[in-house]
């Protein structure tokens, strides 16, 4: 099940800002903008049977996207019985000359699925993980990927409050994936899957040592509106040694 934590992350020279025209005035679309943080706790894990003759090496990591637009990131379920389909609509929101908030317009935008792992339901396609080639002297990412990972599916909801200083703004919304619950993402918040949990892993088992790109990229099937849709990606640059997983710098966006 996924734990829910609030803190507040400083982001100074990290956050890059949606520059949409006419993003702040009444009834304009307040869209949301999608960033997602560098991998972090990142470390290499071993399990091994009983006689201790298959041994699954796994990279570890924890994972945390953050709404840094204009407007809420919210998505409606919409469960059809005939088909056993629930669809996600994203619902998107401006203000009136008074500051009251309404809704524009919904759009489908993808299907919720049951994540049997974490008890609750998941938004598909919202994220993805992968292991990039790269030389200790490489400061952008150009090599091949290696590996990637099966989690692409997540239930969105606020677990940490990032900046208070955005218009729009607000307090803890979302903070249940039932199959009629409303998801999504407040502004100034973000979420946050930890290393130890179900899908925030890359299979190591075959991989040479070495230097490589861990990257995370949120909506990478674009979805979503956004306001901005370049910005979604970070990476980690690790050094592989054995069963040692080593930081050696990042680059924010991808």
């Amino acid at each position: 099940m996924k734990r829910v934590a609030v803190v507040v992350v400083a982001l100074v020279g990290l956050v890059f800002w949606p520059t949409a025209a006419n993003a702040h005035t009444a009834d304009a679309e307040h869209l949301p903008d999608l960033q997602t943080l560098k991998p972090s706790e990142i470390r290499i894990t071993r399990t091994c049977d009983f006689l201790v003759l298959n041994c699954k090496k796994e990279l570890r990591f924890s994972n945390m996207v953050g709404n840094y637009g204009h407007g809420r990131l919210e998505m409606r379920p919409q469960h059809d019985a005939g088909t056993s389909k629930t669809t996600a609509y994203q619902r998107i929101y401006s203000h009136d000359t008074a500051g009251s908030s309404y809704l524009v317009r919904e759009r489908a935008a993808g299907d919720f699925v049951f994540h049997s792992a974490h008890n609750h339901w998941h938004f598909e396609g919202f994220a993805n993980y992968s292991l990039v080639t790269a030389n200790a002297s490489d400061t952008a990412i150009s090599g091949i990927q290696k590996r990637s990972s099966q989690k692409t599916t997540f239930c969105i909801i606020d677990t940490n409050r990032l900046n208070v200083t955005l218009e729009h703004s607000g307090a803890q919304t979302y903070t249940r994936c039932g199959q009629n619950d409303m998801t999504g993402l407040t502004v100034g918040w973000a979420d946050r899957y930890g290393w130890d949990l179900a899908g925030q892993q890359i299979a190591l088992n075959g991989l040479a040592d070495g230097y490589y790109w861990l990257v995370s990229t949120a909506d990478f099937q674009q979805r979503l509106s956004e306001t901005n849709e370049t910005n979604n990606c970070a990476a980690a640059k690790i050094e592989i040694r054995g069963t040692s997983v080593y930081d050696r710098g990042h680059k924010i966006p991808c």
